[in-house]
């Protein structure tokens, strides 16, 4: 989650377990994609909402996820109003075009699934970078390793989200060094040049990652990392009242979410 670390509040949702945020977590991800009426996702997305406003973060502070995803929703949208097919035709804008199964009309569902499947991305975009801005790496790891994931995925996953912030600032001193040297593309230059200079500057900071990443591998190395024997953790976590407050309201939205699934309802 590119633009999202760990920032330090005392908020409740921060004070959660990091295994109750996985399941919060894995219970948005799943009724985000079982409905698929832009009602019912949008209600998902006032509860993701309600969430960060606990979380006392900005939603300022994942900017540059969001500009990307305006792109992205565009696409989206613009899609679905040309190749779902509905049956509640609007207007027409064209004559049929069977390369592309184009009907030529622009329908009403269309438009709902179009609008779903933007909220729906909303949702996934915002709620991710949630649970890493309120929880520290290593609490993560501990949680995933307590849900019994294999200690190599969740240290793999773990320094992936480490290396990232890295990454980001790797990336901003360089560009901030060809802008000493003069190469003024990365602001005002045309499309084409920026994308040149974009690639001239992945060459330093690939090789920079990959240094750093064998600096990592001798550290790893160096304390036996992959040993078989028993781990034990410097850290622990238990869970508390707002903790079995929130499981319990999970596990009600998601049976709510599946007997409304079940009955049809929520979909287009």
């Amino acid at each position: 989650m590119i633009g999202a670390t760990f920032v330090q509040k005392d908020t409740p949702i921060h004070s959660l377990d990091g295994r109750t945020k996985l399941l919060a977590l894995m219970v948005i991800f799943t009724l985000v994609l079982v409905f698929t009426d832009p009602i019912y996702v949008l209600g998902l997305l006032a509860l993701v909402m309600l969430a960060w406003g606990a979380a006392k973060i900005p939603l300022s502070s994942i900017k540059g996820i969001l500009q990307f995803f305006g792109w992205i929703a565009l696409i989206i949208l613009l899609l679905n109003l040309f190749f779902y097919p509905g049956e509640t035709n609007l207007f027409r804008i064209s004559g049929p075009v069977a390369v592309i199964g184009f009907s030529g009309y622009i329908t009403l569902e269309g438009i709902l699934f179009g609008v779903a499947m933007v909220l729906r991305l909303l949702v996934i975009m915002i709620v991710a970078p949630l649970l890493v801005m309120t929880t520290p790496l290593p609490d993560l790891m501990l949680a995933l390793v307590k849900i019994k994931v294999p200690y190599r995925f969740a240290f793999i996953m773990t320094t992936a989200l480490s290396l990232l912030p890295a990454i980001q600032n790797r990336a901003s001193i360089i560009s901030q060094a060809q802008l000493c040297r003069g190469v003024s593309d990365f602001e005002g230059g045309k499309i084409w040049d920026k994308l040149r200079v974009m690639a001239n500057m992945m060459i330093p900071l690939i090789l920079g990652t990959f240094r750093d990443s064998q600096t990592l591998d001798v550290a790893m190395s160096s304390r036996a990392f992959g040993a078989p024997i028993k781990r034990t953790f410097f850290m622990e976590s238990h869970f508390h009242s707002f903790d079995y407050v929130v499981i319990a309201f999970s596990c009600l939205l998601m049976v709510t979410g599946i007997v409304l699934r079940v009955l049809h309802l929520g979909v287009i």
